[in-house]
Parts: C-alpha cells; structure tokens; sequence
C-alpha cells in the first residue's frame, strides 16, 4: 500500500523528532559522565564549540555576520544564550547533580522559559490550559529541586539544578533571539559555534589547564562524537526538519520526551536511579510541558525585542 505523501511527511517528522529526544537525552548522559571522570567542563565546552566550528564554518562564510539583519544585542543574546555561558552552566551543573535533572530542568523546562520570555518581550498571551501547564511544570521543579534540597543537601544537588534552570533561561533568550532575528537555523547555529570556538580557545589553551592530550583516546573520540556533531549538528538538523514538516508546537513535545529518555539511559550508564519524588517531579514537568506546547496561543503584539 503506498503511503500518501502527507503522512509519510508526517511519519518523517515524528522519526526526526523522536532523534531529537534520542540525542538529547544521550547529550546529558554523556556530558554527566565526561564531567565525573577525566574531562572538566571547560574540555567538552571547548569540545562542543571546536570541532562544531570547524564543520559550521563554511555556512557563516556563505551567510557571513548578518550584523545589518540580526543587530548587535540580538548577536550577543544568541551567542551568550546558546554558546559558551550556556555550555559551562550545563556542564558544571553535571559535576552536581544527576543527567535525569538536566534532562529535566534544562531542556525540560525550555519551553516554559521561551513562553515566559515571549510573553514579558512580545506582549504574547497564553490559554489558562497553557497557564495550567506551566504552573504544573513548576510543582514538578519544586518536587526535583526541594529533594535535592532536603535529601541531598550535603551533596550539593541543587547547585546543579539552580544552574540547570539558569542554562534552560539562557537557551530560551537565543530561541527567541533567533525567532525575532529572521534568520534560519542552521545560519543561527553555525554564528553561535564559530564565534564561541573563536573566543573561547584562547581562554581554553592559555588560561585553563586543557585535558584532552591526556584523555584516552576512545574516550576522547567518544566526546568529539556527542559534543561537536550529534547534539551541535545532527540534534540541530533534525530539529529543524521535525519543525518544518509538523509544525513548531508538535515538534516541540518530543523535547518533553528527553527527561524520560535521559532517566532510562543514567540508570543503565551511570546507574543513576531517581528518587520516587524526583520521578513524580519529571513526570509533571513533562505532562505540563506537553499541555503548553499543544495548546493554541492567542493574538500576540508585534516583536519589539
């Protein structure tokens, strides 16, 4: 029987966005375990940027700075939102807490952050299901971060939670940076990594005590794969194509997926097992992320950001 081509398109964007979750998910694991072991986070940031800067780097020559289009701030925004602050968030984080709760406080809640900020910048108004949403997400947070807090004190969880919220923030500044930029992903991307590498490898090579030399090569090849091409290009790609054939709210739920995913693989990689109350924690988040980002949104003000 011959697939119609609208469904086949769709059955295309659900497998892109299924990949989505796939390696974002993965990222986390992998980040957690290269942060607890040899590398620091200052060698996967530079990891990300480097090896993504050098495969990216013929796009920005072809679409060069945009400065005319993009302005300054909103470079600035996107390059401090998704670059280099961005990473070292994320990866100190991990030295704290466990990759469930970045699956869950950073990527998990980047919606939430993207809603909040469309709202305070753009005058954009949401449905009281998108509000409930959203107040659902943060009785989930509450629930991850008040263990961390009460049962995990002395290990300094919530160190890495309160990071992990403040990098799931930055991220959105760049999502909404980008939107309002009028540029296209893969230009967007290819800015935030060249640029980030470009600034970030002096500090990395003169100032910081880089560890790549002495890492094990496998283990070095490893990271090369998870930070500089699957979640900086492939997670990128598949993104972009999950929101081309289904729509930016549909594609937006398999990022609700990653808290799940990142759980199942920390407990057969890390042998990280949540606690019943961090599990009811991700569970709600993931249930208000998916109420927000498949509701209709009302009428918006025009973009002033």
């Amino acid at each position: 029987m011959k697939i119609q081509p609208d469904r086949r398109n769709a059955y295309i964007g659900v497998l892109c966005g299924l990949a989505v979750a796939l390696i974002w998910s993965g990222w986390t694991v992998a980040t957690r375990f290269a942060v607890t072991t040899r590398l620091g986070p200052h060698d996967v940031t530079f990891l990300r940027f480097g090896v993504s800067a050098m495969l990216l780097w013929p796009i920005l020559l072809r679409k060069g700075l945009g400065l005319q289009q993009i302005g300054i701030f909103r470079l600035l925004v996107m390059v401090m939102g998704a670059g280099v602050p961005f990473m070292l968030l994320a990866s100190v984080g991990m030295q704290f807490a466990p990759a469930s709760h970045v699956a869950t406080l950073m990527i998990g809640t980047m919606p939430i952050w993207v809603a909040f900020l469309s709202g305070l910048l753009f005058g954009e108004k949401f449905t009281s299901r998108q509000l409930n949403g959203m107040g659902v997400v943060v009785v989930g947070v509450i629930c991850i971060g008040g263990y961390s807090l009460i049962a995990n004190r002395a290990s300094g969880e919530w160190r890495g939670d309160l990071l992990f919220l403040l990098a799931g923030l930055f991220f959105a500044s760049f999502t909404v940076a980008q939107r309002s930029s009028g540029i296209s992903p893969w230009h967007a991307t290819a800015l935030v990594n060249c640029l980030s590498a470009l600034l970030f490898a002096p500090i990395y090579f003169f100032w910081l005590e880089p560890k790549i030399f002495t890492a094990q090569p496998a283990e070095l090849a490893f990271q090369v794969l998870a930070q500089g091409v699957m979640v900086a290009i492939l997670g990128m790609y598949f993104y972009a194509e999950s929101v081309r054939r289904l729509g930016a709210p549909r594609a937006a739920i398999f990022g609700a997926l990653a808290p799940a995913l990142a759980v199942l693989i920390g407990m057969v990689v890390l042998k990280e097992t949540p606690a019943w109350l961090t599990l009811f924690g991700i569970a709600l988040v993931m249930s208000g992320v998916a109420l927000v980002v498949t509701s209709r949104r009302a009428e918006t003000k025009a973009p002033g950001f």
